[in-house]
């Protein structure tokens, strides 16, 4: 969308108001006015980034340059419902902001990433399948209970998109596919510079695309790639190896420990052993089936690789590329990079504060008088 001059000015001028942007550096001058460039003001306040997942969450703090000052993490069971779990986040926030020796009014805005589809506009999660409980609860309106400032929710996976984007790759890749490989199975798109939600906010759900196999995901339906390939089908797999005598080392860390975990699993290819390492590169293989079609039909310049199960290493990475590079056109791959994640485990903490800033800006930049800050 073309704006003018003019319309420019007036926004930069409101920012700068607002206190929300700041001078960052003034060029040489060219015969006119010398050139300004600018940048969000750090010190404008703080933004409460939390990124939630199915049995953890992550909690932190960031200012407005999205570099975070405060973090604490926490187990959780999403099972237990929004308001046992809501709550318990509140308390985590409190606590982390008690400890940083700071005030709720610092607090600006709020970013808030959950493991299920998302309708942005309405700031709440929609029939999510592994979320009992949750469909269209109004997240948004329970933290207007307890900060005085807005709130934005979106799908995980999506704020990791925006975080490697903004923040790992400093926006020098415009086309990205970002892949969580965790319990489940998730994937966020940057098209042209931007995040893609699609016409309802549910783009990027890569963890239930059919692979024609027979097991029963948790969403109700069967051949789920997410239900093959991702970190609760590993750790099933994983658990039927063990029992089956096909691991002594799986089946000795069942017997002492009554369960098998993804950690497990890691410290098995660490030692070697033959099933883990099967179970890795196999979950590895089928993902990259799914990519590769992805890949054919979107043609980005990088898949970035995130989640509990990429932290598995060069195998899960090495499976992942070969099935990718087998499977795709070549023109597709000509200069596609499949990577780890440059954030890691950052990445939907600070995705969570750049979405949050971002819908700030826009607001605060909206003609209409009732959206300014």
């Amino acid at each position: 969308m073309a704006v003018s001059l003019s319309a420019v000015s007036v926004h930069v001028e409101r920012l700068l108001e607002q206190q929300l942007i700041k001078v960052s550096h003034i060029g040489a001058s060219s015969g006119g006015r010398k050139p300004k460039q600018y940048t969000c003001n750090e010190k404008y306040g703080l933004i409460l980034s939390i990124e939630l997942g199915t049995t953890s969450v992550q909690v932190a703090y960031t200012d407005f340059n999205c570099e975070i000052i405060g973090v604490t993490t926490s187990a959780i069971s999403i099972g237990d419902g929004p308001e046992h779990v809501l709550d318990h986040i509140y308390r985590l926030s409190e606590q982390l902001l008690s400890e940083l020796e700071l005030g709720k009014e610092t607090v600006k805005g709020i970013g808030i990433g959950i493991p299920g589809p998302v309708d942005f506009e309405m700031g709440m999660p929609i029939a999510p399948p592994i979320m009992p409980g949750w469909d269209r609860y109004p997240i948004r309106e329970f933290w207007a209970r307890h900060y005085d400032c807005s709130c934005y929710v979106d799908n995980d996976v999506n704020i990791m998109a925006l975080g490697e984007h903004a923040k790992g790759l400093n926006f020098e890749v415009d086309n990205l596919i970002y892949m969580k490989v965790g319990t489940g199975i998730g994937s966020g798109v940057i098209y042209d510079g931007k995040l893609y939600r699609g016409a309802t906010g549910s783009a990027g759900d890569i963890g239930h695309f059919d692979i024609g196999s027979d097991s029963v995901c948790w969403c109700g339906n069967r051949g789920c790639l997410e239900a093959e390939a991702g970190g609760k089908a590993i750790v099933a797999k994983g658990m039927d190896m063990a029992l089956s005598g096909k691991s002594g080392y799986l089946l000795k860390q069942l017997e002492d420990q009554g369960k098998l975990t993804l950690e497990d699993i890691g410290n098995g290819i660490l030692k070697l052993d033959p099933a883990s390492v099967e179970l890795v590169r196999d979950s590895g293989l089928l993902i990259g089936r799914v990519i590769a079609s992805i890949v054919n039909f979107s043609n980005p310049a990088l898949v970035a690789v995130g989640g509990r199960v990429s932290e598995f290493g060069d195998l899960f990475l090495a499976a992942l590329r070969q099935s990718v590079y087998q499977r795709s056109l070549p023109l597709a791959t000509r200069n596609l990079a499949i990577n780890k994640s440059i954030l890691d485990h950052k990445a939907g903490l600070v995705g969570g504060a750049f979405m949050t800033i971002d819908e700030l800006i826009t607001q605060a930049t909206n003609d209409d008088v009732s959206c300014f800050l």
